[in-house]
C-alpha cells in the first residue's frame, strides 16, 4: 500500500463503515489519482465494489472557458442512479489550479451547479460520504498560497490519521456545553467579545458518518475533521474580536482582521492585508451579512497552523459572519466570512472551555 494506507483504512472502516459487497463511488481529479488508487485498492481488498468518476482538469477548463453556461453542470440519470445504489462516496476535490476558479467565477459555478441537488439526493438516499482534504493540497494551490506542498500534505495525513472515535467522544462532551449560556472570548490582542448560545445542536466535524448524522442530514464528513460548530443567537453579539490567523479568501490571504459588534450587528470590519477583497465582497452581498453566523472550536490534536485548515487545530476558535442557514441557523445571505484566533480564552457562563489557546476539557 502507498503512504495513504492509514488514511484510506480509517475512512473506509470508521468514517463510512464499508463492508464486503458494498458499492462505493470514488470521485477524483488528475492530481488526486494516487489517492483514488489507494482507495480503490483497499476497496477491492475488502471485497467492496468501487466505481471511479474522473474529472480531467485540462478538459474541464476547456469546457468552462469555451462553452455556454447553460450546457455545463448537467448530471444524467445514470449518474444519479449509481449514487442512489451506492453505500459510500469518497470525494477527492479539485481543481488543482484554483486560480482559474476566480478568473472564471460565474462559469465555474455553472459547471458545478448540480451541487445543491447532489447534497439533497445524498440526504434522501442516506448516502455516507467523505471529502478528502488532501485533494485541496495541490502543488499549484500550495504555490499560489505560498506554503510548502510537502509540509501541507504531511500535516493533512497526520491530522487524518487520528482516532476518530476519541475525537467524536470529546466533541460530544463539548457539544453538550454549547447549547445554552453566555460565551465570552478574550485575548491579550484586544479581543473581548460576548455571544449568546441559542439552544441549538452543535455540528460536529468528527470524521464519522453514523445513523444519527444521516437522521440530521449530515451526510458528508470532512477528512481531516476537528471543527465543532454551533450557530449562536444571531441577534446577540457585542464587543471586538481580533483574529491572529489569516483567512484564505478568494485566492488571497486576508490578514490582521478585526470585527467590532454592537447590539448584535457588525459595526465595523478591518484588515491590514487585502482588506479591499473583504470589503468588495461584503458590500456586494445582500441579506444578513452583518450578523454573527458560527462559533467554532478546533479539536484535532494533530492538525497544525500555517496551512488552509487552521480552524480544526486544537484550541483554535472560529467566529464567522454571514450565512448559516445550511448548518441550522437563521441567517440567509450570499456572504460568509470566518476568522480564526488561536491564543484566546473562551468561557461559557464563566466556565473555561479554552484557556490561552488550550482546550481545558479533559473528561
Amino acid at each position: 500500500m502507498s503512504s495513504y494506507g492509514g488514511l484510506v483504512k480509517n475512512v473506509l472502516s470508521t468514517t463510512l463503515g464499508i463492508q464486503s459487497g458494498d458499492d462505493v463511488i470514488v470521485e477524483t481529479w488528475d492530481h488526486g489519482l494516487p489517492i483514488a488508487d489507494a482507495f480503490i485498492y483497499h476497496l477491492r481488498e475488502l471485497g467492496a465494489r468501487p466505481m471511479l468518476l474522473f474529472e480531467h482538469e485540462e478538459a474541464f477548463w476547456k469546457r468552462v472557458e469555451s462553452l455556454s453556461g447553460d450546457v455545463l453542470g448537467k448530471v444524467g440519470e445514470h449518474e444519479w442512479a449509481a449514487m442512489e445504489k451506492a453505500k459510500g462516496y469518497v470525494f477527492i476535490p479539485g481543481p488543482a489550479n484554483f486560480t482559474k476558479v476566480w478568473k472564471n467565477f460565474s462559469k465555474f459555478h455553472a459547471a458545478v451547479s448540480y451541487n445543491q441537488e447532489w447534497y439533497e439526493r445524498a440526504k434522501r438516499y442516506r448516502l455516507k460520504a467523505a471529502r478528502i482534504a488532501l485533494g485541496y493540497a495541490s502543488r499549484e494551490r500550495a504555490r499560489g498560497s505560498n506554503i510548502s506542498f510537502t509540509a501541507w500534505q504531511r500535516m493533512l495525513l497526520a491530522a487524518s490519521n487520528i482516532n476518530y472515535e476519541l475525537l467524536k467522544e470529546k466533541m460530544a462532551k463539548i457539544a453538550a456545553l454549547l447549547r445554552n449560556g453566555q460565551v465570552h472570548i478574550t485575548a491579550p490582542n484586544g479581543t473581548d467579545l460576548n455571544l449568546r448560545l441559542a439552544g441549538r445542536d452543535a455540528y460536529p466535524e468528527d470524521c464519522i458518518v453514523d445513523n444519527d448524522d444521516l437522521d440530521h442530514g449530515r451526510n458528508t464528513a470532512n477528512i481531516p475533521g476537528g471543527n465543532l460548530l454551533v450557530c449562536p443567537d444571531e441577534s446577540y453579539a457585542d464587543g471586538t474580536i481580533v483574529f491572529d490567523r489569516p483567512t484564505p479568501y478568494m485566492d488571497k490571504w486576508v490578514n490582521g482582521i478585526r470585527f467590532d459588534f454592537k447590539n448584535g450587528t457588525l459595526n465595523e470590519h478591518r484588515a491590514r492585508l487585502n482588506a479591499n477583497v473583504l470589503k468588495a465582497s461584503y458590500e456586494k452581498a445582500t441579506g444578513e451579512k452583518d450578523k454573527v453566523a458560527v462559533l467554532g472550536i478546533g479539536l484535532n490534536p494533530k492538525a497544525r497552523l500555517g496551512f488552509l485548515q487552521d480552524s480544526i487545530c486544537a484550541g483554535a476558535i472560529t467566529v464567522a459572519i454571514g450565512g448559516n442557514d445550511d448548518v441550522g441557523g437563521a441567517n440567509k445571505t450570499n456572504f460568509y466570512f470566518p476568522g480564526v484566533i488561536t491564543k484566546a480564552t473562551l468561557t461559557i457562563d464563566d466556565n473555561a472551555i479554552i484557556q490561552n489557546g488550550k482546550v481545558t476539557l479533559t473528561s
